[in-house]
């Protein structure tokens, strides 16, 4: 289940990007807690205990025990970490947006699933297991969140698969994706013929082709540079008829 650990927060009502700045150089990171029920709300945590929750985590759910200062009364209110910004240089923690829940209300969310063991395909087959999935959506209340999804590949064949549908989760969880949708599937390793015979035809075909369509091309030309060659004298000899007849008329009227 996902772990619920324990942080401290104080409201604030400073905005504005000075303020912030100087919020965090008192050691505290800017953040801000959305729900269904309630207005959002802008909070400030230590960033020590942040980074110590973060790194204690040990799946992408985070659920939280807020532990709400405001006008010197604590109020608990139950959210998962929707979102931490870091810094893009220094990899800080900039902000961080909680997503309230409540803990008699189901939720949904997308849980990371993992494959345990060595599928019989890739250990005695040489085939290769794919993950066609990498996270599952679920419902179920803000306890019943499981870290993870663990699914046993170990039967795994080549050319078999798991679907959503054969995935055992916990009690009170629901997946939501397709039944029929595939999970893990194990592939048969690609051979050095099939590589080669996959490799060959583009290989050879793509020199054949760029071939061909410069043969054509150089073809082509050949062509209109011969019938150019060709209209060129006709066209001049054409020409030469019409200046000479001028000429010729022009003498014996100059004699008249």
């Amino acid at each position: 289940m996902a772990k619920q650990v324990l942080l401290k927060a104080k409201a604030r009502t400073e905005a504005g990007k000075t303020r912030v700045k100087k919020l965090r150089g008192t050691g505290a990171i800017p953040a801000v807690i959305y729900g269904a029920h309630h207005q959002p709300q802008s909070l400030a945590v230590a960033e020590i205990d942040l980074e110590n929750v973060l790194h204690s985590a040990t799946g992408e759910n985070v659920l939280v025990d807020l532990q709400v200062e405001e006008g010197g009364k604590t109020v608990n209110r139950l959210a998962l970490i929707q979102e931490v910004q870091h810094h893009p240089v220094t990899d800080s923690v900039m902000h961080v947006d909680f997503h309230e829940v409540l803990a008699t209300e189901k939720l949904r969310t997308s849980v990371p699933v993992r494959a345990v063991g060595e599928a019989a395909g890739v250990k005695t087959g040489g085939g290769i297991l794919e993950y066609v999935m990498r996270d599952l959506r679920v419902e179920c209340l803000p306890r019943d969140l499981p870290d993870v999804i663990e699914v046993n590949v170990e039967k795994l064949e080549i050319g078999q698969s798991i679907h959503v549908g054969e995935i055992a989760v916990p009690a009170g969880v629901a997946l939501l994706d397709d039944k029929q949708q595939p999970v893990f599937l194990v592939v048969a390793p690609i051979t050095e013929e099939e590589e080669a015979a996959l490799g060959q035809p583009a290989e050879a075909g793509e020199p054949e082709v760029i071939g061909a369509k410069k043969e054509e091309g150089e073809e082509g030309a050949a062509a209109e540079g011969e019938k150019k060659a060709e209209a060129k004298p006709a066209a001049g000899k054409e020409a030469a008829k019409p200046e000479a007849a001028p000429k010729a008329e022009a003498k014996p009227a100059a004699k008249k």
